[in-house]
């Protein structure tokens, strides 16, 4: 087991069937009630801590603990924070049931010495990924409601202040969210099939001939099927100040278009964390309504 920091992003499985859908209307006037009566901004000191493969496709597995301050921030179109899987989102057009965001991903840097395939290789730098999530919301009743978001992000990385353009993903999301105690808690699952163009690919699978050893062949990443995430987590209200968040995740990556990559170690991986947050300051100013 190693230690680094990394990003932290996890969750899980699968959808139910279900009911009526009520009046669009009323859900909105219902949303921006409840929007209005949160803080615009939270400060938090959080926790986390989070077991899972270094990269997609990885049998090495990393222990990371990371304390630090945790903002949360509801604007009319940026958001900060309340999503654990998704820490920063936007909100630039939202009609009844369809909204258009910038979706946002983050991971951080990976020491390739502690990685056993990737020993001698060039680290895994500070990765950003930046792009627009057009959602669907297809029911919302008593049984939960359920999404459908097509997402398109471009990577850069970072070493130092010199970035790096690193390709596209492009993905689809179905997800599950459930409020349960009482609404003091939210069960959320996500299923998400991704696909990367062939420079994404380069980042984690290829390898060129300057690092060639007889148990690492040189290697040519493609572009296509990247994998499957399928994730679970949990997020619970013990009190107004102190929350809790769980969750697990898998990947499935049997078919992926590099799976002859020495690089591409595992078909299958799986993933667990553990949050906290302990909000110790919020604004009197409240979030806006839609």
């Amino acid at each position: 087991m190693r230690s680094s920091l990394r990003h932290s992003s996890f969750a899980a499985i699968t959808i139910c069937s279900l009911i009526a859908v009520p009046d669009a209307a009323a859900d909105t006037v219902a949303d921006a009630a409840s929007e209005a009566d949160k803080p615009l901004w939270e400060v938090s000191l959080a926790g986390f801590s989070r077991y899972g493969p270094a990269y997609p496709a990885s049998d090495d597995y990393q222990t990371n603990i990371i304390p630090l301050p945790f903002p949360i921030y509801r604007g009319r179109f940026l958001r900060v924070g309340e999503d654990a899987d998704k820490p920063v989102t936007t909100r630039i057009f939202k009609r009844d049931r369809i909204k258009l965001d910038l979706d946002f991903g983050l991971n951080l840097p990976v020491d390739s010495d502690e990685i056993t395939v990737r020993a001698g290789m060039p680290d895994l730098d500070l990765l950003l990924e930046v792009g627009p999530e057009l959602e669907f919301q297809f029911v919302e009743n008593f049984a939960g409601d359920l999404f459908l978001g097509l997402q398109t992000r471009g990577a850069i990385s970072f070493d130092g202040l010199d970035p790096t353009w690193r390709g596209v993903v492009f993905s689809t999301e179905l997800k599950y969210e459930l409020p349960i105690w009482r609404s003091h808690s939210k069960f959320l699952v996500r299923l998400t099939p991704e696909i990367a163009s062939s420079k994404y690919m380069d980042y984690f699978y290829s390898v060129s001939s300057d690092f060639e050893t007889p148990e690492r062949p040189a290697y040519k990443a493609r572009s296509g099927y990247l994998g499957t995430r399928l994730a679970l987590s949990l997020q619970h209200d013990i009190s107004k100040n102190f929350e809790i968040r769980t969750g697990v995740r898998a990947g499935f990556y049997q078919g992926a278009k590099n799976e002859d990559s020495p690089l591409f170690t595992a078909d299958n991986t799986g993933g667990v964390y553990f949050a906290f947050l302990w909000k110790f300051w919020e604004s009197k100013r409240r979030a806006s309504a839609e």
